[in-house]
C-alpha cells in the first residue's frame, strides 16, 4: 500500500517552515518561500503577489514577469498562465491578510491542475508564509523600538510579549505536525490541540464539535477543556442551529462570534453551567469540505477577541484540519484494501502483492508459496445458525489465520469462506506444509458460536510458484484445484498441487457438463 497523501503533504509544510524561519529579514524569507513551494509541488511558475507588486517569482525569464497577468490570478480574475516554453498552466492562489496581506501562487503543467490535498497544501503553505513574516516583521519592529528613547518601553515589552506568543505558537505547530507524521492516535492529537488552544487564548473552555446525523445537521463534541466532565465524557450532539459560535461556523464556513448564549440548547448551559457570557469559532475541514469547527469559550464579561487571537485560533483550526483529513485518508485507503468483515487484504491487495512477489521471485529465485483454504460445510452453520453466527465464524478464521503466519506474509479473504494466504521465502515445499498443517489445526479447535460449541474444519490447496507460472491468477488456480482435490479426498486436510490434477479436473469439468457429479459442484478462480 501507499502511503497516505497526508503525510508528505504535512513534510512539505514542515520544510517550507523550516526554510522560511532560517531567514532574518521579510524579503528573504518571500524569495526563499516561492523556491521552495515551487520545488515542493513540482510547479512551474512560483510567486508571491502584495497588492499590486510582485515581491518574488520564479519560472519567468529575469524582465519578463507578467505582473499583471500573477495580479489577476491573486485576485481569481483568472486561473491559468502562459508559461514560455510550456504553455498554458492550471495556476493556484492563497492569500492571507493582517498587517501585509498577500497571496501565494503557483502554476504546474498539465491538464489535471492541482488537486483538493494540494489546494489545501498551497493554504497551508500561505499561513506559514504570514505567520513567518508577521514574526520577522515583529522582530525588525522590536529592533526599531529599542533605538527610540524610554518613553517607548511599555510598547517593547509589549512586542516582545507578542513575539514570545507566536514563538510559542510555532512550537505548538511544530509538535501537533509532528504528531501527525508519526500517525499518533487522532483522539491523542486532537487533545493536543485544545490544550495548546487553551495555553495560548488563555480562555476557560476549548470545545472541538464534528458534524454528526444523517443530515449533517448536528455537532458533536469530540474534544474539550474545561466544558463539565459528567456531560462531555458522553460526546453530546446539538443541532447546527443551536450550538451557537461553534455551528455558526460549521453553517457559514466562517468565523463566528458571540456574546453570552441567550438562545442556545439546553445542553449547551448545561456544558457551561450556563456561565459562558462570550465565544468564537472557526471552521474546520476534511478535504477541503466544511466538517466542523473548534471553539473558544470565556466566562469573563469583559473578554474581547482580538484579531491576533483569531489568527491563533485559525492556526489551529487547520492544524485540526490537516489531522482530520489525514486520519481519514489513511481510513479509507485501508477501507479500500481490506475486507470489511475481516480485516484481511482484500482479493485486489492480494493479487497486487502476489504480482509483485512473482515478479521479484524471477529475479532472485525465491519460492513462493499459496495456500488456498476453504471452510468445510461452512454454508450448513451459516444457513442453520443465520449469517451473523457466519461472520462471527469468519472473523474468528481469520484472527487463527493470521496467527500461524509471519510479518511477511500475507492473508486475504477472496470471498465467502474461502482464504488465500501467501507465504514469502518458502525453502521447498516442506515449509508451506508445515504452515497447512498448523491452520488445520488451530481451525479445528472448538469455537462457541450463538452460543454452540463448534468444531470446523477446513480444506487447503498448496501450490509453489515455478517458472512456467509467473502470472498471479495462474498460482491462484493450481492452488484451488489443489484444494479443490484435498475435498474430494475427505476434507480436513491438505493437497500439494501437482501437474496430472490439471488432465483430472478437466475430465471433472467434463463429468459436471454431462451431469455426473451429483450436483457436487466446485470453486475456481480465474
Amino acid at each position: 500500500m501507499t502511503r497516505a497523501a497526508g503525510s508528505p503533504q504535512i513534510q512539505q509544510l514542515l520544510e517550507l517552515l523550516a526554510v522560511v524561519s532560517s531567514y532574518s529579514d521579510q524579503d528573504s524569507a518571500v524569495c526563499g518561500a516561492v523556491e521552495r513551494a515551487a520545488q515542493a509541488l513540482a510547479a512551474e511558475v512560483a510567486a508571491v503577489v502584495f497588492g499590486d507588486r510582485i515581491a518574488a517569482c520564479v519560472g519567468f525569464p529575469i524582465g519578463a514577469v507578467p505582473s499583471a497577468d500573477l495580479v489577476a490570478v491573486a485576485r481569481r480574475e483568472r486561473d491559468r498562465l502562459e508559461v514560455p516554453g510550456v504553455g498554458s498552466c492550471p495556476a493556484v492562489s492563497a492569500g492571507w491578510g493582517g498587517a501585509h496581506p498577500g497571496h501565494l501562487i503557483l502554476a504546474r503543467g498539465g491538464p489535471e491542475g492541482f488537486s483538493v490535498e494540494e489546494h489545501s497544501v498551497v493554504r497551508g503553505m500561505a499561513r506559514l508564509l504570514e505567520l513567518t513574516l508577521t514574526m520577522l516583521g515583529t522582530l525588525e519592529a522590536e529592533s526599531a523600538m529599542r533605538e527610540r528613547s524610554e518613553r517607548q518601553a511599555a510598547e517593547n515589552a509589549r512586542l516582545v510579549e507578542s513575539l514570545q506568543q507566536r514563538q510559542r505558537l510555532l512550537a505548538h505547530l511544530f509538535g501537533i505536525q509532528r504528531a501527525i507524521v508519526g500517525r499518533q492516535p487522532l483522539a491523542q492529537i486532537l487533545d493536543m490541540i485544545t490544550s495548546a488552544v487553551q495555553e495560548l487564548l488563555c480562555d476557560e473552555i476549548v470545545g472541538l464539535w464534528l458534524c454528526d446525523g444523517p443530515d449533517g445537521q448536528g455537532a458533536r463534541l469530540v474534544a474539550n477543556i474545561g466544558l463539565r466532565p459528567d456531560i462531555a465524557r458522553q460526546r453530546p450532539t446539538v443541532a447546527l442551529t443551536e450550538a451557537g459560535a461553534a455551528g455558526a461556523a460549521i453553517l457559514t464556513d466562517d468565523f463566528a462570534m458571540r456574546q453570552g448564549y441567550p438562545h442556545t440548547s439546553a445542553l449547551i448551559v448545561q456544558l457551561t453551567d450556563g456561565r459562558l457570557d462570550a465565544s468564537i469559532a472557526a471552521p474546520v475541514h476534511d478535504s477541503g469540505s466544511v466538517t466542523g469547527s473548534l471553539m473558544v469559550g470565556s466566562y469573563r464579561p469583559d473578554r474581547t477577541y482580538t484579531p491576533h487571537d483569531m489568527e491563533t485560533l485559525r492556526a489551529f483550526a487547520e492544524q485540526v484540519s490537516l489531522a482530520l483529513t489525514d486520519a481519514n485518508t489513511v481510513d479509507r485507503m485501508h477501507q479500500a484494501f481490506h475486507d470489511s468483515l475481516t480485516g484481511l487484504a482484500s482479493r485486489g491487495l492480494f493479487l497486487d502483492r502476489l504480482g509483485q512477489r512473482l515478479g521479484m521471485a524471477e529475479q532472485t529465485g525465491e519460492r513462493v508459496a499459496l495456500l488456498f483454504v476453504d471452510l468445510d460445510r461452512f454454508k450448513i452453520i451459516n444457513d442453520t445458525l443465520g449469517h451473523a453466527a457466519g461472520d462471527s465464524l469468519l472473523m474468528i478464521t481469520a484472527n487463527r489465520l493470521k496467527s500461524q503466519l509471519r510479518d511477511t506474509d500475507l492473508a486475504a479473504r477472496f470471498g465467502g469462506d474461502e482464504f488465500a494466504v501467501m507465504l514469502c521465502g518458502v525453502a521447498a515445499v516442506a515449509d508451506a506444509v508445515k504452515v497447512a498443517q498448523r491452520i488445520l489445526r488451530t481451525l479445528s479447535e472448538p469455537v462457541v458460536i450463538a452460543r454452540q460449541q463448534l468444531r470446523v474444519n477446513a480444506s487447503i490447496g498448496i501450490a509453489l510458484n515455478t517458472p512456467d507460472v509467473p502470472d498471479p491468477t495462474d498460482l491462484i488456480r493450481r492452488a484451488d484445484i489443489a484444494m479443490y482435490q484435498a475435498k474430494r479426498a475427505g476434507r480436513s486436510r491438505y493437497a500439494v498441487f501437482a501437474d496430472d490434477m490439471l488432465s483430472a479436473f478437466t475430465q471433472d469439468n467434463v463429468d459436471m457438463t454431462s451431469g455426473s457429479n451429483n450436483g457436487e459442484g466446485q470453486k475456481l478462480h480465474n
